[in-house]
């Protein structure tokens, strides 16, 4: 089983992004790992407007944390092919 990240549904009224604390970590089986965590992540990048390097490491630490020993290649992976296919504003 693989733990993905999803952002919770309350809104906050201040224009700061959201902390990935504030979000909700689901368990979930797949049969396309690397693609769901592609999908997850992405969608995390976007939801608290990740715009530098570090909250994209600390993204990457949270799924690495949140996930056995035997996901972390293919969380790597992923994060490889998001981080490659960013604009260079990060």
């Amino acid at each position: 089983m693989l733990c993905f990240w999803y952002m919770s549904f309350v809104k906050k009224r201040s224009a700061r992004r959201e902390n990935l604390s504030e979000s909700l970590a689901i368990v979930k089986s797949s049969f396309d790992p690397e693609k769901d965590i592609m999908k997850s992540m992405t969608e995390m990048i976007t939801e608290t407007n990740i715009r530098s390097s570090k909250d994209l490491e600390e993204l990457l630490a949270c799924y690495l944390s949140l996930n056995s020993d035997e996901y972390h290649d293919v969380i790597v992976n992923a994060f490889e092919q998001i981080w490659f296919s960013l604009p260079n504003f990060l």
